[in-house]
Formats: C-alpha cells, structure tokens, sequence
C-alpha cells in the first residue's frame, strides 16, 4: 500500500472514532414492568442503558441492580422488601432510581440495611420516598453518588403520627432531650454517606430518623436545600473536608449540624432552628478549622453556635437571636474570626468555658451588632466608638456545676453582669468587641 493510501486509511479510520466519540450512546429499551412480574428477572433481562418501568402495586424485593439502568414508577409504585437486608442493592455504576416508594428493609446495624444500598459510583436517586427502612439511602464507598429530592420518614413515625402528613405535633421527652418515640440508638439515619467522594444531596426531606445527614470520611461533597425536623443530628459530619452546606433548613432535632473532626467547610445561608433540650445546638463545631460559617440564622435553641476545640474559622453575617445563649466558646478555640454578626435579643450572649480565646471580634474596624449595647457612634458611620464587653461571671462553673445553670437570666446576675460590662473587672471573665455596630451595614455576605 502507498504511503499516501495509508495516511488516507488512517484519517478514515481517526474520522469514523471521532464520529463514534459525539454520536450519543443508544439510550436502550424501555420496558413495562407489571407487579406480578418479579423484578429481579427483570432487571437480570434489561441491558446497559434500558429503563424499567415499573408499574402501579408492589413489586417484590430484596433485589440487587448490577449494571446501568434506570428503575422508575409509574404512580403509585412500590418496591417493598421482606425485612431482611436492603430492599434495593445497587453494585453496578450509573444506575437511576426514579420516583418510587421503597419500603420494609431489614433492622440490622452492623449489616447496613437500608432502602437503597449504594456500592456503585454515579447513581442517581431522585424523588423516590422512603418508609420503614432502617437507613433510607447507605452509601459505601460509591463515587460522584446524587440524592435528589426524595422524601425520608425514619421508624420513629407511624402511620398514625400527625407528623407525617406534614405536622409537627408535639416532640416526646426521653428525660434528657426532646426526641421522637422510638429509641434513637436503634434507629437508621436518613441519609448515609461513608467515603462517598462527590456526593451532591440536594432537596431531600428527611424525618424521624436516628442523624438526618450522617457523612464521614467524604471530600468534595455538596449539602443544598435539604429539610431535617424531629430526629438526632440534623447533619452529622465526621472526618470530612473541603464540602459545602448550604441553604439547609434544620429544626427540631436534639441538635442542627453537629461538624467535627473536619477542615475548609463552606456553610452558609442556612436556618437552624427550634432545637432544644440539656445539650441542644443551633450549630456544633467541634475539632473544626478553617471553615467559612456565613449568613446564616440560628434562632429559638438552646446554645446558637457552639465552638469546641475549633480554630481559625470564620463567622460572618450570621444572625444568632432567640437562643438561650448566643454563642459558647472553650478555652481551646483559638483565632477564630467572628464581624458582622447581628447577635439579637438571646437570654445571655456568650458563655465561656474557660479563660477568653485569642478571638478576633473586629475585622478591618468593623464588629458586630449586639442587642443591648450603648451606641456612641460620633462620625454616623454606623461603628460605635464605646467598645461592648460581653461578660460570663458563671464561665467554667456552668460545665463543672450544671445547677449553676438555674442562675442564668436572673435579673441579680444580669445587673451584675451588665455593670461589669460597662468597664469589666481584672480577672472578670469577659469578651470584647473594639467596635461593635449600631445598625445594620448595607454590605453583601461574601458567598
């Protein structure tokens, strides 16, 4: 063959992969799937690319999805397990479940039963609902994983439960916090994420269950738009960085997001709220650093924000009122950053553990707002020029004697402490804010 044939062969044969490289792949068959058919022959017969759909009544489970296919339902379709293991176990990658309901998984912990067992990478759950499972979604080790939109209720709710047709009914004390009826140490979480790299969680509506979110050991991640109310731990997050939380609406949990063990979060523009009880957080950082805690509400619980052993974090625009006590920070959380915070009308503002952290309580001249504070400000650039001084007469007494607690918001120990707060004591455990805000400033909350 001629040198320039084979140079023709070659481009012929360049050009044929590249057509094939933009040429989508088929999108496969779409198969009728009736519930007296069982699923798992179904789904053994479907090819890469098919979709199932499955119709109206129940469908039998456990079934295991191995290869890339979508499952979705017709209205009213069910996919309903015999309590044992996960209802639905998916090894294969790329695999869509859409708009089901998905029910009856087995109890056992140590085995992760769940309704969607994930061990593949780039599965997509949309807008399927979840009932009488212990976890609603686990997934274990699955990459680039997206929860969109579905709709959990944990084993604590019954079918008789006001809650879950949409109100929120009275919570049940256990002695210690305000919990759900069941016992909350037997109970799945709504969602389950464990090195789950990737991860976008978006939109889900999750109740009754033992943490809302529980992540660990994931990077990357995004936390958007999800609704948590009447469970443990709105969010609870061990040993992950580098993800974003965002415009979340936590409330009536024992805790909002519990972040620990963790470095370079994002969290922002979220409402935590109405959480109560002996240990009851708006927002917990505990062994977090270097994170971004921006723009959001924390309102009506028992301590807004507390740092514990978190260190170089900053904390802007966040609007802190309603709580018990605004924010508790331990000796050990050091060069945090926290300006152009509005700390509203809170029975104390800050509670300390301990002797005051090297904290930065202005940035660039510019404070906080506090409720209660004496404005001078002479230039009407809306900074005071009289610094406000937070003071903790009680400090570490409060952790080494809890009855202390019965004190705070009294009307000697507030004089007392508002005196100081004119011009503190040696020795006198207290806060500072150099230059705190009269009015609110019109800037915008960096993003």
């Amino acid at each position: 063959m001629s040198t320039r044939r084979q140079r023709r062969s070659v481009l012929a044969w360049v050009n044929i992969a590249l057509l094939a490289a933009l040429v989508p792949p088929a999108l496969g068959n779409t198969v009728h799937v009736p519930s007296v058919r069982p699923l798992q022959q179904a789904i053994d017969a479907a090819g890469d690319g098919d979709t199932l759909l499955l119709a109206a009544g129940n469908h039998r489970g456990p079934v295991t999805v191995a290869r890339a296919i979508t499952l979705r339902g017709e209205p009213n379709a069910r996919i309903v397990g015999n309590e044992e293991g996960s209802v639905v176990t998916v090894e294969g990658d790329h695999v869509r479940i859409e708009q089901l309901e998905i029910r009856r998984s087995g109890r056992d912990l140590s085995n992760e039963d769940a309704g969607v067992l994930v061990l593949g990478d780039g599965v997509h759950i949309a807008r399927v609902r979840f009932r009488d499972n212990l976890h609603g979604v686990y997934v274990l080790a699955g990459k680039d994983v997206r929860l969109i939109e579905n709709h959990i209720i944990g084993l604590a709710a019954t079918d008789d439960d006001p809650q879950v047709i949409g109100a929120e009914g009275a919570r049940r004390a256990d002695g210690v916090h305000h919990t759900p009826r069941a016992t909350q140490s037997l109970m799945g979480n709504g969602l389950h994420l464990f090195d789950a790299a990737g991860a976008v969680v978006q939109g889900n509506r999750i109740q009754h269950v033992r943490d809302g979110i529980y992540v660990a050991h994931t990077t990357g991640a995004v936390f958007r738009a999800n609704q948590v109310h009447d469970s443990r731990y709105g969010i609870h997050y061990m040993y992950s960085s580098d993800n974003i939380i965002e415009a979340n609406e936590l409330w009536a949990n024992v805790a909002g997001p519990a972040l620990m063990f963790s470095r370079n979060l994002t969290v922002t523009d979220n409402v935590l709220r109405d959480h109560s009880g002996f240990r009851a957080y708006g927002l917990l950082l505990q062994n977090v650093n270097a994170s971004t805690i921006h723009n959001n509400e924390i309102r009506g619980n028992r301590v807004g924000m507390r740092l514990q052993n978190s260190s170089a974090n900053d904390l802007r625009y966040n609007r802190v009122f309603g709580n018990l006590a605004g924010v508790t920070i331990n000796s050990s959380s050091r060069d945090n950053v926290l300006t152009r915070n509005h700390f509203g009308l809170n029975l104390r503002q800050i509670e300390l553990t301990g002797p005051a952290p090297p904290t930065d309580w202005s940035i660039d001249g510019v404070g906080n707002r506090w409720y209660g504070s004496l404005p001078m400000d002479l230039t009407g650039d809306g900074i005071s020029q009289w610094p406000h001084h937070e003071v903790d007469l009680m400090a570490e007494r409060r952790e080494r004697f809890p009855p202390v607690q019965l004190l705070t918001g009294s009307l000697g120990l507030r004089t007392l402490e508002w005196a100081l707060g004119r011009a503190p004591t040696p020795g006198a455990r207290h806060i500072t804010d150099p230059h705190p805000l009269v009015r609110p400033r019109q800037e915008t909350p960096a993003q």
